[in-house]
């Protein structure tokens, strides 16, 4: 096939007429229609946009397949093969044309010849990229692997330097058990003195931010360890130390810090509040509201033998005008969403003042007998006498719900 059936069957092949190949290019109807009867040779840039336009390279577009990674000067056969090529991609020609046909032969072999070199040229600018893609993240991993090693190395050395300047040997704390109802957890400290003398006694403590420090002496054990159970009460916060104590001396050792136990336990639910409303103005009237209530997440009750999911096992949904509670309803257990949704709130009476709020409230139970109510969803009547949303953490009345 020749360079110009070439274009031809692939500017049909896009759906192009010679027109809007030629729009396209930048050139005229009768320049495309010379190439394709193989009258004139596209220019180099014009070669190029063909092959974009038709998503082919330039060598599928001479109807060469495109060598990659050649990066060498052409060698006698591959000048033979160019020939060759050449003369696929010169029309068909009478005798008679012999001497026109060896002119336009010569120019399609120099143009063959500087699109091969151009093809070379792109082939080492392709590997000059992938090589540089290469090394840079050949760079990055170096880099990631010396930080890495770096901050292992920095954990060794404080572990050395802590262990080195520990006072115990051995250390070790666990929860016990929770009184949830009570707010107090309980933990078991274990401490052994790196180096033990006798009457030494070991004094544990608790701390937190909201709470005063909690002592309890250790019992002294087999292998000169030190343990105690110790209460304090259930925050998100709580510093467990131990305190070696010789006659006036005291030297103090952290054991751990705990985290998020009282968030843990708590329980999550959500919900929707929906309205349709006629009117506006000072007085605003709804003519449907509906409720939907779901639990969220799971409270987490720890001990000493693991832990075990909190839920709500009973609640009483509520809607508040104001101040005044307008409407409440019970719903059962929450661990099933499908069976909270769309329930119909009697909206028989109820209007709304400018600058009134309605907020939908869950008063629940959950399954260590834990009783609270938490907002839901609600809004507040505009100016304009439309609702506009409430968020719990806006306007500084999440301390201030009417139900407290």
């Amino acid at each position: 096939m020749t360079l110009g059936e070439q274009i031809q069957s692939l500017r049909k092949a896009a759906g192009l007429s010679q027109e809007e190949l030629g729009d396209k290019l930048g050139v005229a109807r009768q320049s495309v229609s010379k190439w394709e009867s193989d009258t004139t040779i596209p220019e180099l840039d014009k070669l190029i946009a063909m092959s974009r336009l038709f998503g082919v390279t330039i060598g599928a577009l001479l109807g060469l397949e495109e060598s990659e990674g050649a990066d060498h000067e052409l060698t006698e056969r591959e000048l033979q093969a160019l020939e060759a090529i050449a003369r696929k991609l010169a029309p068909a020609q009478e005798p008679a044309e012999k001497s026109k046909k060896k002119r336009r032969w010569v120019r399609v072999l120099a143009i063959v010849t500087v699109w091969w070199a151009v093809i070379v040229l792109v082939g080492r600018m392709n590997n000059l990229e992938n090589q540089i893609g290469s090394l840079h993240y050949n760079i990055s991993n170096i880099d990631n692997t010396v930080s890495q090693q770096i901050g292992s190395l920095t954990g060794q050395v404080r572990d050395i330097l802590e262990e080195q300047n520990s006072v115990t040997a051995g250390k070790n704390y666990e929860t016990v058990s929770m009184d949830l109802l009570q707010s107090t957890v309980t933990f078991a400290l274990t401490a052994t003195p790196r180096e033990y003398k006798e009457e030494m006694r070991a004094v544990f403590s608790a701390t937190g931010p909201d709470f005063e420090a909690v002592e309890m002496e250790g019992t002294l054990g087999a292998g000169q360890t030190f343990t105690t159970e110790l209460t304090c009460p259930l925050t998100d916060d709580i510093t467990l130390s131990v305190g070696f104590v010789e006659g006036d001396s005291v030297v103090t050792q952290q054991l751990g810090q705990v985290w998020n136990l009282l968030t843990d336990t708590q329980v999550g639910v959500m919900g929707n509040l929906g309205w349709s409303m006629t009117g506006t103005g000072e007085k605003v009237r709804f003519t449907s509201l509906t409720a939907d209530v779901w639990q969220s997440t799971w409270g987490l009750y720890k001990t000493r033998e693991g832990g075990r999911e909190i839920t709500v096992t009973k609640g009483n949904l509520r809607l508040w005008v104001g101040d005044t509670l307008f409407w409440s309803q019970e719903c059962g257990a929450l661990d099933r969403r499908s069976e909270n949704q769309g329930i119909e709130i009697p909206t028989e009476g109820l209007t709304v003042g400018v600058g009134e709020k309605v907020i939908l409230s869950l008063l629940y139970t959950d399954s260590v007998g834990r009783e609270e109510e938490v907002f839901l969803d609600g809004f507040v009547v505009n100016e304009d006498g439309r609702p506009d949303m409430l968020s719990p953490y806006e306007d500084g009345w999440e301390n201030n719900y009417p139900w407290e």
